[in-house]
């Protein structure tokens, strides 16, 4: 069974999507040595050395096809729509595939191959003024089709499907696959970490536990703001909560100005660290010491940093509402994203009640535990393998 997997939507810097295809690719390559069911071509930018990287070191036999994709000309909007809809699928058709997946909420529409498409979220419908207009006019215009012209739908969460079917009052329920994203454990590689930790320590002038941690995209939807807030009145609330500091990590994404507006505002330009986008081991670091985990986020389709502080042994708070009391699974304290007061409130409470920090953290380790990228790469192929099976209707 031949499968191209269309990865060129990715961006080098990984977030969300990207840690989700990076990890979900890494794993069906594993499971592939083993079946041998699958020939997979990956369509890859050719300035992500990591996934060039990753895909060559499980290719050694070279059984699989990678074929990068220039990026100087591609990464641009209006050029990968075109890779998408006529270079894609003009090459798929020569190599005979019967499958291509897309990673990323758009396929290429004009072709008779069977597609899948994974949705991560339906943001551009629920929350379109915290997008940048472009975007919006993009992916609004064209999701639709995907929706359409798929032969199935990989949701990664049950409130991703309940909210697709909400705004698609004619999308079939039996055309969405509920698959969740993994994480992987790291708990025990503390030791290993510990040299990033010192360097990561030493730049940003950090003591272990004694610093909140927030790691994700500087956008509205993070809520970032109301988390600056929060700390802000922990600090005021005891003298000796100000040898706290609230490290936030992730690349600037879109209207983020007002974050740093919001830290100069309250005096804690001292306080509040940005560390911008940072690789995966020194993120691992940060989450193995960090004192807690901050992510009240207004909305999610899934939310794979909740999980990834869970597998560094941090307690988490995070918010009510779509994903993320799914993915918490009772292993977090909840609050409402729309109250900084409530934000605040569970920062005290874990500061102060040690037995109830003990057992979050633990709680979180055990949640963790029970997602793994294996399992979303295993569904996600026996998927393929199923749909290849059916007669094409």
């Amino acid at each position: 069974m031949k499968i191209a997997i269309d990865l060129t939507q990715i961006s080098s810097d990984k977030t969300g999507v990207g840690i989700y295809a990076v990890n979900l690719v890494r794993e069906m390559c594993k499971l592939n040595t083993i079946s041998r069911k699958f020939h997979f071509f990956f369509f890859v930018q050719d300035d992500d050395d990591e996934l060039i990287r990753l895909l060559n070191e499980f290719d050694k036999a070279k059984k699989n096809a990678i074929i990068p994709v220039k990026s100087s000309v591609f990464r641009k909007m209006l050029p990968r729509l075109f890779f998408e809809q006529v270079i894609l699928p003009r090459q798929c058709r020569k190599a005979a595939v019967n499958l291509i997946f897309s990673t990323h909420y758009t396929i290429p529409y004009f072709t008779r191959i069977k597609r899948v498409v994974a949705f991560h979220d339906m943001t551009f419908y629920l929350f379109p003024k915290l997008h940048e207009g472009i975007k919006k006019f993009y992916f609004k215009t064209l999701i639709p089709l995907s929706i359409r012209k798929s032969s199935a739908i990989i949701t990664v969460s049950e409130s991703t499907k309940r909210d697709m079917l909400s705004r698609f009052k004619r999308l079939a329920p039996a055309k969405l696959e509920v698959i969740h994203h993994g994480v992987a454990l790291f708990k025990e590689k503390e030791k290993d970490l510990d040299h990033t930790w010192k360097k990561v320590m030493g730049k940003h002038g950090l003591a272990e536990r004694e610093y909140f941690l927030f790691v994700g995209t500087l956008e509205p939807r993070k809520n970032i703001i109301g988390i600056v807030k929060a700390f802000h009145h922990v600090r005021q609330t005891d003298e000796m909560y100000k040898r706290y500091k609230l490290v936030i990590v992730g690349k600037k994404g879109w209207f983020y100005n007002e974050i740093f507006e919001t830290v100069k505002k309250l005096h804690l330009e001292e306080a509040v660290i940005f560390t911008g986008y940072v690789r995966e081991e020194e993120k691992q670091a940060l989450l193995l010491k960090a004192f807690l985990f901050v992510y009240p986020s207004f909305y999610e389709g899934f939310g794979i940093p909740i999980l990834e502080a869970m597998a560094g042994g941090a307690p988490v708070i995070t918010g009510n509402v779509s994903a993320l009391p799914e993915v918490a699974g009772g292993a977090a304290l909840l609050v409402n994203p729309h109250h900084w007061q409530e934000i605040s409130t569970a920062m005290l409470k874990l500061l102060s009640d040690r037995v109830l920090y003990e057992k979050l953290a633990q709680k979180g380790l055990e949640r963790a535990g029970e997602f793994s990228w294996e399992k979303t790469a295993g569904k996600t192929m026996d998927l393929f393998e199923k749909l290849i099976a059916k007669r094409r209707t």
